[in-house]
């Protein structure tokens, strides 16, 4: 293999390593803050809708606009609360990047 080559290999694993690791982070990150602020007391108790495949339904920007404000994507969609059955979102306080981490915790839920 000629050196410039294996550098680019180098160069292209290192970088999947990387997003790798940095994709797990969020992930835990995002389970952690998932539990911290509370959502999970709804979420997986029954008192609010099962999150499982929520990225079936909804894509990511949807996910973070509703975490980050749900009255705008209740305005948005015409309807609240979202899911039948259920009572409205309140809104949550939590960072940018903490909302980030959540809408990509709830990605790994889908299956």
């Amino acid at each position: 293999m000629k050196p410039g080559v294996r550098w680019a290999v180098i160069v292209v694993c290192v970088a999947l390593g990387a997003f790798a690791a940095f994709h797990s982070w969020q992930v835990m990150s995002g389970e952690k803050a998932f539990t911290r602020l509370g959502c999970a007391n709804c979420h997986l108790a029954g008192g609010g809708p099962n999150l499982t495949n929520a990225t079936s339904k909804y894509s990511r920007k949807d996910l973070v606009d509703f975490i980050h404000d749900p009255e705008v994507v209740y305005k948005r969609r015409g309807k609240k609360p979202l899911n039948y059955g259920y009572v409205g979102m309140h809104k949550v306080k939590a960072s940018d990047t903490e909302i980030s981490n959540i809408a990509t915790y709830l990605h790994t839920l889908a299956y």
